[in-house]
């Protein structure tokens, strides 16, 4: 699975616009005058304006060369404040041999640098920019009814990277390990790693694979397009 278009919601579009193309130099696909895409590797990231100004919280990670992160991580705090956990500023992940960095974006979503070294193609950089990011790695997909919006994933083969069932209480990763790509299922109300943050049902449409389309509406509820 890998996501090739994500579509989420802002209240204020240009100075969203302005932190990816601007603070972050993401290349810009297109812009209207209510929303702009930009391309993150070979996935691309769309936000719209939200007319009904719903309170909303994103997590997403972008995947970067296994053998990158402190390269990335060094281009990163160039240009943003780094998020701190605990006096740390990164995280190791041994299960799945990754580190990642984290930093909000200008609407305080929680963006994520993650380097996959199992997972990830090795680059051999020298220095790292924008166009070394990989994909979106991650996407979160908040609901109060996570068995329910499981059930459904499962029915379109998205189930869990361990093929357990699905945990409403826990933070469900969908998606083969293989594939370095995620979809994060969890209840609103937890919070995220490196930030305060409270994950809240936000709304969100997702392109799988350059085929599949889905929708979580604004409760929750997970739709095939």
């Amino acid at each position: 699975m890998k996501i090739t278009v994500s579509t989420l919601w802002t209240d204020q579009v240009k100075p969203m616009q302005d932190f990816y193309t601007g603070t972050l130099s993401f290349p810009l696909v297109e812009e209207t005058e209510t929303s702009f895409t930009v391309q993150i590797g070979t996935s691309q990231l769309r936000f719209e304006l939200d007319t009904m100004q719903q309170e909303k919280q994103y997590h997403f990670a972008f995947n970067i060369p296994g053998d990158a992160f402190q390269l990335a991580k060094n281009w990163l705090r160039q240009r943003v404040p780094l998020l701190v956990e605990n006096g740390e500023d990164e995280i190791y992940f041994e299960n799945i041999d990754a580190h990642s960095v984290y930093f909000y974006d200008s609407d305080e979503n929680v963006v994520e640098l993650i380097a996959r070294r199992d997972v990830n193609p090795n680059k051999s950089l020298k220095t790292f920019t924008v166009d070394d990011i990989l994909d979106i790695g991650e996407m979160n997909v908040t609901t109060q009814d996570v068995a329910g919006v499981g059930a459904r994933f499962a029915e379109l083969g998205i189930v869990r990277r361990d093929r357990q069932p699905i945990k409403p209480d826990f933070l469900n990763f969908l998606g083969e390990p293989e594939d370095g790509t995620h979809l994060l299922l969890g209840r609103a109300g937890r919070p995220w790693l490196f930030s305060p943050k409270i994950a809240l049902t936000s709304p969100l449409e997702l392109e799988i694979d350059n085929q599949m389309h889905v929708r979580l509406d604004r409760e929750g509820v997970l739709h095939r397009k």
